[in-house]
């Protein structure tokens, strides 16, 4: 099979596999019980904690509280509002995941306002029409840091300044599930700003199941889950030993340098995608994860050739909302301005340290061969 949908989800390495085998296997015991420092079984969540505030240059690593992943992450920033006494504004972007996207919209019906800031047609958040939106009464800003289906990257250092300058009482979160390991992200430098960040390990060649959320010191927000105490009271729960423990390596493991490797192998694919078929690809001027290409075909259904090619091992993304039984366009593409019969037509490849010129080539040919058929 050949793998081509690594936003969705990523093959945990093989350090990973290794380090939570333990924890499944011998020892297995509650993390939470009062001979963890006996057992041991505290000490992945130590590391996990470490790992991250390492990673990310955190305060320390009482910043991070984990999760079941960055969906849950999200849902308690949002949850957390609603239970506050404080009311006001809630700034969402156009393109945010569901996980987002629909927990403020569901908020609103505790008495917020919310309002979603525009993209260019490139997917970036037009920073005027965001400077426009932020009040004194702004509660909460929620922009992810990179889209995930084009790639794109949002300007988090402006977008801070800017929330810091008209709207200094507003909570800053992003959703950074597609940027931790993909690019260097620092909490006490050009990320200074940033209040909450969500995760999930699975995105970075780590276990499914486990994530988390980066709460900067001196926010407070309401539990997520009560009835055990853990997470330092914010979220209850038996801790997941084995997930935080293949997190922690993954973490350890990320190797920022082969970003450009990645990079070149995705530019070279455009190139010849572009000469080979009538293509238009998305966001390619502006910048993004280097894992990443998102391109519609004229004249054909994304979901079709996606299926087609699935069939014969080839696995790639569209980024399709499936509503009601019909398939429903890329939200973030239609926010982008284009055309919905052209937004129809999004595929998107995202690339992994271990994809291959070969797989790659594979992959063209194959869809070269699919559109030729589509046309007869």
């Amino acid at each position: 099979m050949i793998y081509l949908d690594n936003n969705a989800t990523t093959k945990p390495i093989s350090a990973v596999v290794d380090a939570m085998r333990p924890y499944f296997e011998e020892c297995y015991f509650n993390a939470s019980a009062s001979t963890a420092a006996f057992t041991g079984a505290d000490k992945p969540r130590e590391d996990a904690a470490a790992a991250m505030t390492s990673l990310l240059n955190a305060e320390d690593s009482s910043c991070f509280i984990f999760t079941s992943g960055a969906t849950e992450s999200n849902n308690w920033v949002f949850t957390a509002l609603a239970k506050s006494s404080l009311r006001g504004k809630i700034i969402v972007s156009a393109i945010e995941h569901p996980s987002v996207s629909e927990p403020a919209s569901e908020i609103a019906a505790y008495g917020f306002e919310v309002v979603e800031a525009p993209v260019d047609h490139q997917g970036v958040v037009r920073l005027d029409a965001l400077e426009d939106m932020l009040t004194t009464d702004t509660r909460l800003v929620s922009i992810m840091a990179a889209n995930n289906i084009t790639g794109v990257l949002q300007p988090i250092d402006e977008i801070g300044r800017l929330i810091r300058k008209f709207s200094p009482a507003a909570l800053f979160h992003t959703d950074a599930t597609q940027s931790v390991g993909k690019f260097s992200i620092d909490l006490q430098e050009n990320w200074s700003n940033v209040d909450l960040l969500s995760f999930s390990a699975h995105k970075f060649h780590g276990p499914k199941g486990i994530g988390g959320l980066y709460i900067r010191p001196g926010i407070e927000l309401k539990p997520l889950l009560l009835g055990g105490g853990q997470e330092h009271g914010l979220r209850s729960g038996t801790t997941n030993t084995p997930g935080l423990a293949g997190l922690a390596v993954a973490a350890r493991g990320v190797d920022l340098f082969v970003t450009n490797r990645i990079a070149a192998l995705r530019d070279n694919f455009e190139c010849h995608l572009k000469l080979a078929l009538p293509v238009i690809i998305h966001s390619d001027t502006t910048p993004r994860l280097s894992n990443t290409s998102c391109f519609s075909i004229h004249g054909v259904a994304g979901e079709d050739i996606a299926h087609d090619l699935a069939c014969s091992g080839i696995i790639v993304g569209t980024g399709a909302a499936c509503s009601s039984g019909a398939i429903q366009p890329p939200k973030t593409i239609l926010a982008m301005g284009v055309d919905y019969q052209m937004a129809n037509s999004t595929l998107r490849v995202s690339l992994s340290p271990s994809t291959t010129s070969d797989e790659i080539d594979a992959f063209l040919k194959k869809l070269i061969a699919l559109y030729a058929s589509s046309r007869t």
